[in-house]
């Protein structure tokens, strides 16, 4: 190794480094770039103004908000007049030299120390600062910001502070890495990000974070003045969330089209979260109301709302949460019960009837949910069961523990009320102990089994099956590695079962099916040339009369057996050409009038006769007959047995169809046998087998067997479907079922 003695400095106390000054007392600006901007006059030209936003960029990290602080810049750069130079931009310059004059120092974070991270939202920028804690003292690590563009301008402004931790952590990435952060907010942040039902960009964003170790925390005090005048930038309140007046509009739809609901959330700083939801279920127009409500309230509880008004335009669901009407309906009178479980968790709640004129936003919601498209721009999910029977199964897996009953006999020795056999508890009891407030079952796999709820079973399937050791096995084989691992539960069998049935990676890995799907159809001829199978076409002019009634039907994609007329002649052919070549395969075209005319001259199995003959009413004279001399050959007056061939072909042709039909029919049953239906319905998810001409071609071998999710639009018949994407776009032709397989989710 050589080292340049001009370029290297050894036991020195600080020094330029990267253009930063590094010093004992940390990471500091260095002054050169400062006192390049502090000698500076207020610009006079687009030039200066592009020389000062420069030179700002090199200082962005010692800057709080310097994205924000510099819109009046960016808007003096944008302008097509003549250059201009406000009081905004005079305002922004002297607040930027005031800071610069002294700016703060960095700290870098020691190993295993903790991150805090505030976040700042503009109407134009977005910003944050990243601290650490050292004797109760907060210390600058990085500022950030960035200025918003496009369609981020748009964004509701909980999504804007969601850009800014997502832009945080791309730009900060080494320090979310190796710290833990934790976001200090007092706004539903991470309510937003992580609630199951969010989709399109949030969604995408939460998955990003999901590999950082973030953690959520109210804000708190500010004990530092650079982080107390970039908290001064947040336009977002500081007042508690939680405790404002908050607003809420809901609305339910029915109709032939289906059932929806529509929420909107609005805040009196202006905060508004709307949601469209469809109901995958038929529901009454009250029922959807009700859903809609519940869904409300669920949402303002998710997001810790201790204060909702309630507007809704259904007087009966009003005056039935108020007690001015009877409940008269079982149904309603479990949603009432509901509505009001639900209320009774807000510090203050109430509700009132509006005419539909003053609800329009939520009522056009809640159509929108009721509709099977999907809108990208809104936030939109399914509810796919009742309320009603959704929230009696959560309650049984949320507050039902299997295990309880077990302990308290063990314990105590008495028999839990509501245990209908004793005698079964009993000698299932005697298979279990507790070992340190802990059940166990004694196993044949092992000596002792530790028994888990529900939400423990499901992290254990989980990572057995898909976690670092597993490998996505059969049901069989996870329940035994979960078995041999040293757990337990009662429906070990059944939830491995749904667990491979429902994983996603093993639906599209799953094999193909090669099993028939649909029962054998055939082709019924009722005169020659009534049908024609052509293998490829179009295409074909259209005739403006339309007197002759041809229809044209297409097969569908990657099934040919729906053509089976064109690609059984094609089999024929193909069958004897191959025979008739030998090693000349390029003579082929020359061969085919050949094939063609023994085709149509040999009796077929399905009818006993020749297509030639089912055509013109007598057999054809073909070359041997004329090499060695047949009968036929020395009849010169055939006109007589020719018009007598003529009145009975009809005849003949009848015998024909009724020969294939049993011919056919043989053949079905034999075809049946192996059969194995399936079918599908409307609004079904299904997954499409995939061709080898869609594979990926960097997966090779590893590429999946099916791909994605697909909605069925259309059941047309005889196993043919039309497709549509779960957005909505109709995918062309049709698709036959052999090509599918349903998809659980």
């Amino acid at each position: 190794m050589r080292l340049n003695p001009e370029k290297c400095a050894f036991a020195v106390q600080g020094g330029k480094f990267l253009g930063f000054m590094l010093t004992c007392r940390g990471i500091e600006a260095n002054p050169n770039k400062c006192r390049a901007v502090l000698d500076m006059v207020s610009p006079k030209t687009v030039k200066e103004v592009q020389r000062l936003t420069g030179r700002l960029a090199a200082l962005s990290r010692f800057v709080p908000c310097l994205a924000s602080t510099s819109v009046p810049f960016f808007q003096t750069i944008k302008k097509k007049n003549k250059f201009e130079w406000n009081d905004d931009c005079e305002r922004a310059f002297s607040k930027l030299k005031t800071t610069l004059s002294q700016p703060p120092i960095l700290q870098k974070p020691l190993q295993g120390e903790d991150l805090f991270l505030y976040l700042s939202v503009t109407d134009w920028a977005i910003s944050s600062a990243l601290v650490i804690e050292r004797d109760k003292v907060q210390h600058l690590v990085y500022f950030v910001s960035k200025t918003l563009q496009h369609a981020e301008l748009n964004y509701p402004r909980i999504e804007k502070l969601a850009l800014a931790l997502i832009f945080s952590a791309r730009r900060l990435r080494p320090y979310f890495q190796s710290h833990v952060i934790h976001v200090r907010t007092d706004h539903p942040l991470r309510q937003v990000l992580y609630k199951p039902e969010v989709a399109g960009r949030l969604i995408k964003w939460a998955v990003e974070l999901s590999e950082f170790d973030i953690r959520y925390q109210p804000r708190g005090p500010i004990k530092s003045q650079f982080l107390a005048d970039f908290i001064a930038e947040l336009t977002i309140p500081s007042e508690d969330d939680h405790a404002k007046q908050w607003i809420l509009y809901v609305d339910g739809s029915s109709n032939h089209e289906g059932c929806g609901a529509g929420i909107r959330l609005e805040a009196d700083d202006g905060f508004i979260l709307e949601h469209s939801i469809h109901l995958a279920f038929k529901a009454s127009n009250n029922q959807s109301e009700y859903e809609a409500l519940l869904a409300g309230l669920r949402l303002c509880l998710d997001l810790q709302i201790s204060t909702i008004k309630v507007y809704c335009d259904s007087l009966l669901v009003v005056q039935q949460v108020n007690d001015l009407f009877q409940v008269k309906d079982p149904l309603l009178s479990k949603y009432l019960l509901l509505v009001k479980k639900f209320s009774k968790k807000f510090l203050k709640f109430e509700i009132e009837h509006i005419p539909r004129e003053q609800n329009q936003r939520a009522d056009l919601l809640s159509k929108l949910g009721s509709t099977q498209s999907t809108l990208t721009t809104l936030q939109q999910f399914t509810i796919s069961s009742p309320t009603v029977t959704l929230i009696n199964m959560l309650s049984v897996s949320q507050e039902t523990d299997w295990r309880k009953d077990f302990i308290h006999y063990l314990e105590t020795g008495i028999i839990p009320e509501g245990v209908e056999n004793s005698r079964k508890f009993r000698r299932q009891a005697s298979s279990f102990t507790i070992l340190s407030g802990e059940l166990y079952r004694r196993g044949y796999t092992r000596p002792l089994l530790k028994c888990l709820n529900k939400s423990e079973a499901d992290i254990a399937l989980a990572e057995a099956h898909e976690g670092i050791c597993g490998t996505h096995t059969g049901a069989r084989s996870l329940a035994s590695k979960i078995l041999r691992s040293g757990f337990f539960w009662p429906t070990l069998k059944q939830d491995s079962q749904q667990k491979i049935r429902s994983c996603n990676n093993c639906q599209r890995h799953a094999p193909l099916i090669h099993i028939p799907v649909e029962q054998l159809h055939h082709s019924d001829i009722s005169w020659p040339f009534n049908q024609w199978g052509l293998d490829i076409l179009g295409p074909f002019p259209t005739a403006p009369g339309q007197n002759l009634k041809i229809k044209q039907h297409f097969a569908s994609v990657e099934h040919p057996q729906t053509n089976g007329l064109a690609e059984a002649a094609n089999k024929v052919i193909l069958h004897a050409l191959k025979k008739k070549l030998d090693d000349a395969k390029g003579l082929w075209a020359e061969l085919i009038p050949e094939v063609l005319w023994g085709y149509n001259t040999t009796p077929q199995t399905s009818t006993k006769e020749t297509p030639f003959r089912l055509v013109y009413g007598s057999e054809a004279m073909i070359p041997l007959e004329i090499s060695q001399n047949s009968i036929r050959t020395y009849i010169t007056n055939q006109d007589e047995a020719r018009r007598s061939e003529l009145d009975v072909i009809e005849e003949v042709r009848e015998i024909a169809t009724l020969r294939q039909r049993a011919a056919q029919q043989a053949l079905a049953r034999q075809y049946n046998k192996s059969v194995k239906t399936r079918s599908f319905e409307k609004g079904d998810l299904v997954l499409r087998k995939t061709e080898t001409a869609r594979k990926p071609p960097s997966h090779g071998k590893l590429a999946a067997n099916w791909d994605d999710p697909y909605r069925v639009s259309t059941a047309l018949g005889q196993g043919a479907y039309k497709l549509e994407s779960l957005d909505g776009k109709l995918l062309p032709n049709t698709w036959n079922v052999s090509s599918l397989k349903k998809f659980y989710s």
